[in-house]
């Protein structure tokens, strides 16, 4: 069975531009803002959450920090290591609306 081809960038904006009549370079200028909108909406300065209607809502989770220096044994060959400091950093989390994951089944 052949595998199918995953939908490029490029391959986005056009199947885009065919079907709105949209041109490619206003597309990707669309694009190019979305995220922009998307950062800043995930970003310390916006809400922490972004909602893309119809399609999924990306909200970000804080991970905490972890502190290193625990003797552990590496389950596959049987050494030791001490674990390292971690730093708390963000996540972004995404998941389906329900319509669009119900659309997908």
């Amino acid at each position: 069975m052949a595998k199918k081809k995953v939908l490029t960038k490029s391959g986005l904006f056009t199947e885009l531009a065919e079907k709105t009549g949209m041109k490619k370079a206003e597309i990707s200028k669309v694009i190019d803002e979305l995220v922009e909108i998307m950062k800043y909406q995930l970003s310390g300065k916006g809400a922490g959450v972004f909602t893309l209607p119809g399609v999924a809502r990306f909200k970000i989770r804080k991970v905490k920090a972890v502190k290193g220096g625990e003797k552990k044994t590496n389950p596959l060959n049987g050494k030791d290591y001490v674990t390292k400091d971690r730093p708390a950093h963000n996540k972004v989390t995404a998941r389906p609306i329900k319509l669009f994951a119900e659309a997908l089944k």
